[in-house]
């Protein structure tokens, strides 16, 4: 069974937490500028107010748009607003993983997974905003496992 894994909107926190503190604080501001004679100082922070709410939303719609698909024999990441990107990356070729967790991912609960692989095209698949909670690498490495099993692939390590 296929299992389909989005990026939690905790993950546009962790990410864009200075530029959302900014936006907000632009936005108290603009009341408080327009007793200024200076028309360019209200104009600037209303400009500015606009920019950064394009932009976060603009990230916003790029991070809901990335769907993780980790089914029996594949990994996949689609992603694209208006085109689709696929990328895929066989389990049989899983060699490592890693979670990482930054600050802001801690505070906000959620974490990045790195699957690397030996694929020539995408050797590290990160998949980021993951639930902190959910067991996502040990989903992945029993897939791999099952995966080597069923082909028999053997790893050869020199030590």
């Amino acid at each position: 069974m296929d299992i389909s894994i989005k990026p939690d909107y905790k993950e546009f926190m962790a990410e864009n937490t200075g530029l959302a503190l900014l936006f907000f604080v632009s936005l108290i501001a603009m009341p408080l500028l327009a007793p200024v004679e200076n028309n360019y100082v209200p104009i600037g922070v209303s400009s500015l107010s606009l920019v950064l709410a394009i932009v976060l939303v603009v990230k916003y719609v790029t991070l809901t748009t990335v769907v993780w698909i980790v089914g029996e024999g594949t990994l996949c990441r689609i992603r694209g607003v208006f085109s689709r990107h696929t990328d895929y990356i066989e389990l049989y070729r899983v060699v490592d993983y890693s979670e990482s967790q930054t600050f802001l991912q801690k505070l906000w609960r959620v974490k990045t997974v790195s699957i690397i692989s030996t694929d020539k095209t995408d050797s590290t698949m990160k998949m980021y905003g993951v639930k902190a909670s959910f067991a996502l690498v040990q989903l992945i490495r029993d897939r791999v496992e099952k995966c080597k099993h069923e082909k028999r692939i053997y790893e050869i390590t020199n030590q």
